[in-house]
């Protein structure tokens, strides 16, 4: 059964906002091109995260009940949750010829690292049509217990910010696995703070996060 359509993105410019004493992220290295001051990534806009679970509805910021593991596809209208990582997989697999309907960059993304003393807010890109493609090939999977253990979310959609509070998964990731995109892993909502300093390139895992960073993310970005 298709489910609601959930968290539609709202139209709007990106913006800046500069934030006095906000700390330098982890590893940062500048921008060459100062693209990140240009086009910041932007955020999605605070619904709701009601997903479909066995046919019913639940709130995941207030708890994922018997849900082990759920994903996140805005642009596909999914949000969808499961009771084992195995029935997650087989609905990715069962889902990937829609996702790939589509491809081209998002326009939006950010160049390397976060600019230094900024943060950012703003709105996601405009909604798109299957044919112009804002997720990746693989997604970006959260796991709550080291060595990819725990509850799983996984997540498709690129060019913005996505809060994890909103999932009920703030300050819970122990291991991370990245898909096809590059990623930026942040410790504080719209990707403000410090962001976490190992490797967030494509097809890396982490089976544990590096030394202060476990149970430390608030929001991820998918390039």
């Amino acid at each position: 059964m298709r489910s609601i359509r959930w968290g539609a993105v709202v139209a709007g410019t990106a913006m800046a906002v500069v934030m006095a004493g906000a700390p330098v992220p982890a590893g940062a290295a500048p921008a060459s091109d100062g693209a990140n001051a240009q086009a910041p990534p932007a955020q999605a806009e605070h619904r709701p995260a009601i997903a479909d679970f066995e046919g019913g509805r639940i709130n995941l910021a207030n708890g994922w009940g018997d849900a082990t593991a759920c994903l996140v596809w805005g642009q596909g209208g999914i949000l969808e949750c499961f009771r084992s990582a195995q029935a997650l997989a087989a609905r990715e697999s069962e889902l990937s010829p829609e996702r790939a309907g589509g491809s081209g960059p998002t326009g939006t993304a950010p160049t390397g690292t976060a600019p230094t003393g900024t943060a950012t807010t703003g709105t996601a890109p405009a909604a798109v049509s299957a044919s112009s493609s804002f997720s990746c090939s693989s997604s970006l999977r959260l796991f709550d217990y080291n060595y990819y253990g725990g509850r799983e979310l996984d997540f498709w959609d690129r060019g913005y910010w996505q809060n994890l509070g909103d999932f009920g998964f703030d300050n819970q990731t122990s291991s991370y696995i990245v898909g096809g995109c590059y990623a930026h892993l942040a410790e504080y909502n719209d990707g403000a703070g410090w962001w976490y300093p190992g490797a967030t390139s494509p097809y890396h895992g982490e089976p544990y996060m590096s030394s202060g960073w476990n149970d430390r993310v608030s929001s991820i970005y998918i390039e």
